[in-house]
């Protein structure tokens, strides 16, 4: 409300007293936005990598017009931060993330300003307009895991979980220090794992579930069905590129195949679909790190509420350093919470304000979280359930609920 008034009263004021008064004079108006001067910069930083000519967004904002015809779209949705696309609280008051997408709150009051006064273009600067901020990529790709074939959902299956065991083909021990997940079909996609196979036994296990299947992969809606492995790669909707932090990376071990476990989601269609995983790998890193999570498994959320809360605690079974996270939940979610109690103390370690299923992916720490042997770990969940009839319950599909934050993490 204090943010509103403020905007509301900067703009009368802009509409009484003229533009143009003296530098340093204390009585003198605040200068009204303007799109070349004050806006297109901040487009260009945090919105045109997604908004192009045919980019991913939905309409373009690449220049004043652009920008103009959906000024109050764009003030909306920043005012809300729904946009740009970042789950996590990146304020600094629970942590701060490297791929934090995040508008400041002098930012969402510039653009706020700007669209309230008519969105007014300003001088077009004499030199070339600012450049967007490139999207995240790879420095290179050492390795494709590709599905090699397609693959259909089922037509009997509003969410079809598929395993597929791919061989990428390993002659020795490598260490993944990035990834990007390249969808068949995005529309599809709810999110997918890949998963490293450590030992041969397992493997066998994978080949013979494989096997027992008539068509490509395996149902997995439940498990994956083997016994030893370890999470690799992650990805939901809206992920892109992502590297691990410096000197750290996940282990594949050679001569060991992979499962590729995607959940398809048939509410937008059914199409063939062939995935691909673009690998960065190294032969060694000075820390090998692993993916745990903490879950609220044993959600029970009645319906017609416009909030309610599931909570879980775990114990910290050891020293370990926390470097990210990937917070999810399905479509009810509205906020997660992650904290740990230190020596009596709660330290904050996540926060999600507004959940938005269709932006998921892990978010790294600009400074890393130690925990230590015996502190508590806790995952509160809060949903929305108004426009359910029934109890929603844990479980795997779209329309099922989940609470769990995973977390990057080596041992100290």
């Amino acid at each position: 409300m204090m943010r509103t008034q403020w905007i509301l009263g900067t703009i009368l004021m802009f509409s009484l007293v003229a533009c143009g008064s003296k530098e340093g004079d204390a009585s003198a108006p605040l200068r009204i936005p303007t799109y070349h001067e004050d806006v297109a910069p901040i487009l260009a930083e945090h919105c045109r990598s997604c908004h192009e000519k045919d980019g991913i967004a939905p309409f373009p904002l690449v220049d004043y017009e652009d920008a103009r015809r959906t000024a109050e779209a764009i003030r909306i949705a920043t005012a809300s931060r729904s946009m740009p696309p970042f789950v996590l609280d990146n304020s600094g008051e629970c942590n701060t993330y490297v791929e934090g997408r995040w508008l400041t709150d002098a930012q969402i009051d510039t653009i706020e300003a700007w669209a309230r006064a008519g969105a007014p273009e300003g001088e077009k600067p004499v030199g070339a307009p600012p450049a967007p901020k490139a999207l995240a990529e790879l420095d290179r790709v050492d390795l494709t895991i590709d599905m090699k074939d397609t693959y259909t959902p089922d037509a009997a299956k509003l969410d079809d979980y598929r395993c597929f065991v791919l061989d990428p083909g390993l002659t020795e021990d490598m260490f993944v220090t990035g990834f990007h997940v390249r969808p068949g079909v995005t529309s599809m996609l709810h999110h997918l794992t890949l998963y490293a196979i450590d030992t041969k036994e397992s493997e066998a296990e994978a080949e013979a579930r494989d096997a027992s299947e008539p068509g490509f992969g395996y149902s997995c809606i439940d498990d994956i069905h083997v016994t030893d492995a370890r999470w690799l790669v992650g990805a939901g909707p809206g992920s892109g590129a992502l590297r691990f932090p410096e000197g750290t990376g996940l282990r594949m071990r050679a001569g060991r195949k992979t499962i590729l476990q995607i959940h398809y989601n048939n509410e937008n269609g059914r199409h063939a679909d062939r995935t691909q995983i673009d690998l960065m790998l190294e032969k060694s890193v000075p820390k090998e790190a692993t993916v745990q999570r903490i879950a609220a498994t044993n959600l029970l959320l009645p319906p017609k509420q416009a909030s309610v809360d599931q909570s879980a605690s775990m114990p910290v079974p050891m020293n370990v350093t926390l470097w990210g996270l990937w917070p999810h939940m399905h479509k009810l979610g509205k906020g997660m919470h992650v904290s740990a109690l230190q020596d009596g103390e709660e330290k904050c370690l996540a926060r999600v304000n507004n959940w938005d299923f269709h932006w998921q992916g892990f978010a790294h720490y600009t400074k890393p979280i130690d925990l230590s042997w015996g502190d508590m770990m806790r995952i509160t969940c809060t949903y929305d359930t108004f426009g359910r009839d029934t109890t929603t319950t844990w479980g795997q599909g779209t329309n099922d609920e989940m609470c769990i934050a995973f977390f990057y993490l080596t041992e100290n």
